[in-house]
């Protein structure tokens, strides 16, 4: 997952596989679906050669739309990650939001028909606020680890999902061992069963990593541990920060190549961000999809810069009260750029946060499962 994020415009439209799209160079070729971003920003662009085994990740407080990419592109994703559960100290699983998660089992039985493994995110995102001691608790306390177990095997096998997917984020070191002890439990319990475990992790560039929460995750443990881990290769910059990519390329490689030294690479999946944030001079950025940002720059008729950039395009403008502001956000060529690691490393995928914010040629840079 990431940061919390909101959005602050309306949602992209909708293109299908198989729209012509006009960009700086012309219209973009599809030949035998071997995708390429080359006609919309020219020669020097990166290109997608192989099928690739890619995630996405729907939340609950966007579910709709992020639902609707996934519906509509079904025939890229192998995975589709709702993020819907949520714990209690005493081990036991509940909804992520009292109020605002809709369990959608029509969409479940949907995408399962369509090929996509259904693997929830459970998380200690508590009514839309990070909650560590929830989990930390839980640890601390045999019993209500065995629990937690239980009752997320319980939860896959008794709603036919193809396994689990852990996010407990802003733990602390003190927490590393008994954290991957716990993981190495559920992974063992769910496999039992016939299903699997991914966890997703911060970047990290060192063991035990430059803060607290990143020392709270030791990379080769919970690869031993999962089936899959998702690093979270963004944030880079992120609302509270200064103006800047999330993702800059040459960040995202220093993680990759990293990762694959702790983590067997066939068990790792690329987090790419498909959001962005406008920033006011000086203040707290907020989330943009990329059409919020096209749109942006549109109104106040600002031109676009490094559209062909790996690091993601950005541009700046003055609002209506006169303050000036900065955009950053991705489009197909950041997140090309971005998949050409998971071929360059052997990675075992990608995964996607979040779905509904992105620049809809982005799918056609993936070649479609079985083609």
């Amino acid at each position: 997952m990431a940061r919390i994020d909101r959005p602050t415009g309306r949602l992209p439209t909708r293109l299908t596989r198989r729209t012509l799209l006009v960009g700086a160079a012309g219209a973009l070729m599809l030949v035998g679906y071997r995708k390429t971003v080359e006609a919309l920003y020219g020669p020097s662009s990166p290109t997608v050669g192989r099928e690739r085994r890619v995630a996405g990740y729907v939340p609950y407080y966007d579910q709709q739309a992020a639902f609707d990419t996934a519906d509509a592109q079904a025939d890229v994703f192998d995975l589709i990650h709702p993020v819907w559960y949520s714990l209690e100290a005493s081990g036991e699983v509940v909804l992520a939001d009292d109020e605002h998660v809709r369990v959608d089992r029509a969409r479940v039985r949907r995408l399962k028909s369509a090929g996509v493994r259904i693997l929830p995110t459970c998380t200690n995102l508590r009514n839309g606020s990070w909650e560590p001691e929830l989990v930390k608790a839980m640890l601390a306390d045999p019993g209500a680890r065995r629990r937690h177990v239980e009752a997320l095997v319980e939860l896959a096998v008794e709603f036919g999902y193809d396994g689990i997917d852990i996010d407990y984020e802003d733990l602390t070191a003190a927490e590393r061992d008994p954290y991957s002890r716990f993981l190495e439990s559920l992974g063992d319990a769910l496999r039992a069963e016939g299903k699997s475990l991914i966890s997703s992790v911060y970047a990290k560039h060192t063991e035990p990593g430059p803060d607290p929460h990143s020392q709270a995750q030791d990379y080769a443990a919970i690869g031993a541990a999962c089936d899959q881990v998702g690093v979270m290769a963004y944030d880079f910059h992120w609302a509270d920060s200064q103006a800047g990519p999330t993702a800059p390329r040459d960040w995202v490689e220093e993680t990759v190549s990293w990762a694959v030294t702790q983590i067997p690479p066939e068990k790792v999946r690329l987090g790419i961000v498909l959001l962005g944030y406008d920033w006011p001079r000086g203040g707290r950025g907020e989330t943009v999809t990329y059409e919020d940002a096209m749109r942006l720059a549109e109104q106040h008729d600002v031109e676009v810069l490094d559209e062909r950039s790996a690091d993601g395009p950005h541009f700046v403008y003055t609002d209506g009260s006169g303050r000036e502001r900065e955009v950053w956000f991705e489009n197909a060529y950041s997140a090309a750029a971005k998949l050409e690691l998971v071929d360059d490393y052997d990675l075992g995928g990608a995964f996607f946060w979040r779905l509904g914010y992105e620049d809809t040629r982005t799918w056609d840079l993936i070649e479609p499962r079985g083609s």
